[in-house]
């Protein structure tokens, strides 16, 4: 399945090259006729990543300003392994279409002198067109992206808490959690320390936390390196010297503790769970799901461990800044209240607020002000306002940069680990791009980057800072 950090990838890769040209359009095995005729001849004006779904923006060029409504819009799902692959026929011959693929786009009039044109093959599950409804109708269908800066991690958790389902089937539901698929299910549950049956309604909010930046920090890694990498080097080293990319999913024991690892069908996927006690512990809830059928992966060894007792902290914790385990804007908001921001975070909230009230007697203190100033001035107005605005309200949509490793490499990493494509593809790439990458001689700075990037120091926007 082609997961939500590797179409954020591919997004990334149309604003870069393709964003701003135009493009004749057709459609190679005929599965998609009636939607390349809409867009041909039009131009690339944006395109979005929301969890595995694409959407690609066109819009028709001309001397007047094109109303909004005139753009079609493009929905592609990648299924279990489309792609959407592009050539540039300066630095590559484009290979011939296959009965699977559903759109070829090529550039019209190109800027290059020379003749230089891009061209792209798009093979997918599902790729429909429609106008900006179609947009609006399947994004609110979703729900909350890690990887996308208007994520509300509160609305989530208050979905997740009149739940009956697990939350091991919560974190599969695109309606809930939008980007993760089986292998991410697994390892975020993991990393997160939460049993897979623990059920949503029962899901207390600091549980909650710890899954919601699981999902914000092996996402971001895995669409910065192009791989599911969920090992941490700084919490588990010896794990990591052992050349260990993930710690449970498709393993009989874990990784971590050596604990047996069990596996069981929950909604038709197999589902992952260290059973060694300490890594995700069984807690005993008012009501809890049916207990899974196990069935082992492989030999299973005895682990010997106790499972941990769990202690309640004496003082609640007031949380601060953190680049290494991130915490929202709104999460600190609330907790900690304004000191809990920065400066530019503080900007952010008051003029949000001014914009969603149309009040002119608000005053936003000068940019060169204390930071006590700022934060008695958003004090000031949230107590005028009665209440907090949501994350969704105060934080835009804002684009992620690119990723740190080219698709290229992160297809040739894959292969020097020996990861099996079947498990996870390059969708940025054709087969014969990837065949091509694989066979190359490996960059000298391919493995320093890679080991820079599974410890990728950034905040819940995606922004790298200091160790906290």
């Amino acid at each position: 399945m082609v997961e939500g950090h590797s179409v954020h990838r591919i997004a990334s890769r149309f604003r870069s090259q393709l964003v701003g040209r135009k493009f004749a359009a057709t459609s190679p095995n005929a599965r998609f006729t009636e939607g390349a005729t809409a867009i041909d001849r039009r131009t690339l004006s944006r395109v979005e990543a929301v969890g595995k779904n694409l959407f690609a923006f066109f819009r028709h060029d001309g001397d007047n300003a094109v109303e909004e409504e005139e753009e079609i819009v493009l929905h592609v799902h990648f299924g279990m392994s489309g792609a959407w692959a592009v050539f540039h026929t300066l630095l590559e011959e484009e290979p011939e279409v296959k009965p699977t693929t559903r759109l070829r786009l090529e550039e019209i009039s190109p800027a290059a002198t020379d003749g230089a044109k891009y061209v792209t093959h798009l093979s997918a599950m599902t790729v429909q067109h429609g106008d900006l409804s179609l947009y609006a109708a399947k994004k609110e269908s979703l729900g909350e992206d890690p990887l996308r800066s208007d994520a509300n991690p509160n609305l989530l958790y208050e979905k997740i808490k009149k739940s009956k389902k697990s939350i091991g089937q919560l974190v599969m539901d695109q309606s809930f959690f939008c980007g993760p698929g089986n292998i991410y299910r697994a390892e975020i549950l993991y990393v997160a320390g939460i049993y897979p049956t623990t059920l949503g309604m029962e899901l207390d909010r600091n549980s909650f936390d710890k899954i919601w930046n699981a999902s914000v920090k092996l996402l971001r890694r895995g669409y910065d390196t192009g791989s599911i990498l969920t090992v941490d080097a700084d919490l588990d080293p010896e794990v990591a010297a052992r050349g260990e990319r993930r710690y449970i999913y498709n393993k009989s024991t874990c990784a971590r503790c050596g604990g047996r690892v069990s596996s069981w069908d929950m909604g038709g996927r197999t589902c992952y769970a260290c059973e060694g006690g300490s890594c995700q512990p069984k807690v005993t809830t008012i009501k809890s799901a049916p207990a899974p059928v196990e069935k082992t992966i492989g030999t299973t060894v005895s682990d010997g461990m106790k499972p941990s007792t769990k202690h309640q902290p004496k003082n609640q914790h007031v949380p601060f800044i953190s680049h290494c385990a991130p915490i929202t804007l709104q999460q600190r908001l609330e907790q900690g209240g304004a000191d809990q921001l920065t400066i530019s975070e503080i900007r952010e909230v008051m003029e949000q607020i001014i914009q969603s009230s149309n009040s002119n007697d608000i005053t936003i203190p000068p940019k060169g002000a204390r930071k006590s100033a700022h934060v008695a001035a958003l004090n000031r107005l949230l107590s005028t306002k009665g209440k907090l605005i949501t994350m969704r309200e105060t934080t835009s949509y804002k684009p992620l940069p690119p990723p740190l490793i080219s698709a290229e490499d992160a297809a040739r990493e894959k292969a020097i680990s020996g990861e099996n494509r079947a498990v996870e593809h390059v969708a940025e790439l054709s087969s014969g791009q990837a065949i091509k990458a694989i066979s190359a001689t490996p960059l000298p700075s391919v493995a320093a980057r890679r080991k820079r990037s599974i410890n990728p120091r950034m905040d819940s926007a995606g922004k790298r800072g200091s160790v906290a």
